[in-house]
């Protein structure tokens, strides 16, 4: 064999040599390639959930309009592009799966049930995730008129009662889809101390688990006018404050900023805020 030929079969060799060293065995998968997997069985997994959510009624875009629920198709662009710009800056601040974030307000009659309803509301038009609304208004109910969710529903006061219901027994559809809520309930007892029950926080760590793409927001009384508001915000991930416009004071807010903690406020919401006219320039 001449030296030519010699030295072309090194070089053969040498390359055979790299391609054995850098192909993986089969069955074999590269850390990039697990993560793809992985994130697309997820994928799919929250996807079969979702559409696996029974929906027996669905409201109409007059139902919602009646009852102060943000709709695609509503003719006041104005509050419905008010609340996508709140979802998309409620999710792109939280990187964690399942939040708990309480919405709760400077006053009595400030809004805050309003902005929790339709903060789900926008959550769930988005068709990869879901929400569910938890009314822990539990002296004043606010969420009674959705469907399937009458004030002769079992709901959070009868489960942190004790009263043999489980988790599944208080959840129900409310005709949006993707949408789903936990009524105040109908036990009629003192709610003191409610919120430092174990029952609680087992309810949390149930609902967490039940889908990983679910926002849960937590309708709560005032935090400035309710102690037991702010044991509910140490249970709680964030918290949205929502301010009425005009008729509160700057002392009152930051009370209520002060009493959330800034660890846990994610937000401020401006409700009732005035619009301005708007003139068109020559």
């Amino acid at each position: 064999m001449s030296k030519i030929q010699e030295a072309l079969e090194k070089i053969k060799a040498e390359r055979e040599k790299q391609v054995s060293d850098t192909t993986p065995i089969i069955g074999d998968v590269l850390p990039l390639e697990k993560e793809l997997d992985n994130s697309r069985a997820e994928t799919i997994s929250v996807a079969n959930d979702i559409a696996g959510m029974r929906q027996p009624v669905e409201l109409n875009s007059e139902e919602k309009a009646d009852k102060k629920i943000v709709d695609a198709a509503m003719s006041d662009r104005y509050v419905f592009n008010a609340f996508r710009e709140l979802r998309t800056t409620v999710v792109q601040k939280i990187n964690e799966s399942s939040p708990i974030i309480m919405v709760t307000s400077c006053t009595y009659g400030g809004g805050g049930s309003f902005v929790s309803l339709n903060l789900a509301a926008a959550i769930a038009m988005d068709e990869t995730k879901t929400s569910l609304l938890v009314d822990c208004n539990l002296a004043e109910p606010n969420f009674s008129n959705l469907p399937a969710a009458d004030d002769s529903s079992r709901g959070l006061k009868d489960y942190l009662k004790g009263n043999e219901c489980g988790v599944g027994d208080i959840i129900y559809p409310t005709g949006i889809p993707r949408l789903r809520v936990i009524p105040a309930g109908q036990t009629h007892v003192p709610m003191t101390e409610y919120f430092t029950s174990v029952r609680l926080h087992k309810l949390f760590d149930d609902i967490k688990q039940r889908y990983s793409q679910r926002y849960i927001i937590v309708d709560a009384p005032p935090i400035s006018e309710n102690a037991d508001t702010r044991i509910l915000a140490e249970t709680c991930d964030y918290v949205i404050l929502v301010v009425p416009y005009g008729k509160v004071t700057e002392e009152q807010v930051l009370k209520a900023a002060r009493a959330i903690g800034k660890d846990k406020l994610l937000g401020t919401v401006f409700n009732n805020e005035p619009r301005f006219p708007r003139f068109a320039w020559r």
